[in-house]
């Protein structure tokens, strides 16, 4: 294992390798995936009282997917973000949180919570990759295990991701 460093699967000596790259996953196969890599802003804000906060998912109308969605932190008190807000981006390119998701992002929080703030504590970004209909792509190319679970969205599933990627592994080999 060498960590922090670049490997392509091909110079790997294993019976099966387990590729879960996010945005970079691209750049690492011969026949890339059907993704677009998009640059999110997400913003923290402390909540009234430093309570903790249950997770909200906004859905969007008319639609099975979701607008805005708020997770606990562990820092700042809650997470926010309004997915698939951001524009296209190149993962190896750093950016800055888009000042308008910040003041959506904000006017959301602050219509669904009680703030200790309104303005919110921090903002970042993350890297999503995303396919056309918002699927998995869990499958095998040879001795390749490709795991791209599209970003936040396969986070909710890690476990059952872990277990087919697993699965996919062993019987590549």
């Amino acid at each position: 294992m060498r960590e922090g460093s670049r490997v392509r699967p091909d110079e790997l000596d294993a019976d099966a390798v387990v590729l879960t790259a996010g945005p970079w996953v691209n750049e690492l196969l011969e026949d890339p995936l059907p993704v677009k890599v998009t640059r999110e802003t997400l913003a923290y804000f402390r909540p009234e009282g430093g309570r903790p906060i249950p997770s909200v998912v906004s859905f969007k109308p008319g639609r099975h997917t979701h607008e805005m969605y708020s997770l606990h932190d562990p820092k700042h008190g809650l997470k926010v973000g309004a997915h698939h807000a951001g524009p296209e981006a190149d993962a190896n390119v750093p950016g800055e949180p888009e000042p308008e998701l910040i003041e959506r992002i904000a006017a959301w929080a602050n219509s669904t919570y009680r703030l200790a703030d309104p303005e919110p504590v921090g903002a970042e970004t993350c890297m999503y990759t995303t396919t056309a209909d918002e699927s998995f792509i869990l499958e095998r190319r040879g001795r390749v295990v490709i795991g791209s679970p599209c970003s936040g969205h396969g986070f909710k599933f890690a476990p059952a991701i872990g277990e087919r990627l697993a699965a996919l592994a062993v019987d590549a080999a």
